[in-house]
């Protein structure tokens, strides 16, 4: 026969139970919708900087085979060398990924100035 006190413990053993699977639960779901976030959010500038890579070298590729690979930049602007040669800085950004490259006045890419690969 059952007394009250067994019948309180019973129920306060299910809540506990409840409680604890509750809790698995939402740690688990968490940490996917985590996992789920970080890797969508990363792949456009993984995207971008694999294409970039392929490119090889790109010190003296022309602004045109670099734009028909990687599409054009989200920013342009312009600054000069120290010589006084005015310089285009273009930018292509995406989540994950920032890459800044200088080209002269005849659309030949100097080089890299900046690169950021999160």
């Amino acid at each position: 026969m059952l007394t009250i006190l067994d019948e309180i413990d019973d129920f306060s053993n299910k809540v506990i139970l409840y409680d604890i699977l509750i809790t698995l639960f939402s740690i688990l779901g968490g940490a996917l919708i985590f996992l789920l976030i970080f890797y969508a959010v990363r792949a456009p500038g993984k995207k971008l900087n694999k294409i970039f890579v392929s490119l090889g070298t790109l010190k003296g590729l022309s602004y045109a085979s670099i734009v028909a690979a990687a599409g054009a930049p989200n920013a342009i602007s312009s600054t000069t060398a120290k010589d006084g040669t005015p310089l285009k800085v273009c930018q292509w950004i995406t989540t994950g990924y920032h890459i800044v490259l200088l080209f002269d006045p005849s659309d030949t890419c100097l080089g890299v100035s900046s690169e950021v690969s999160v």
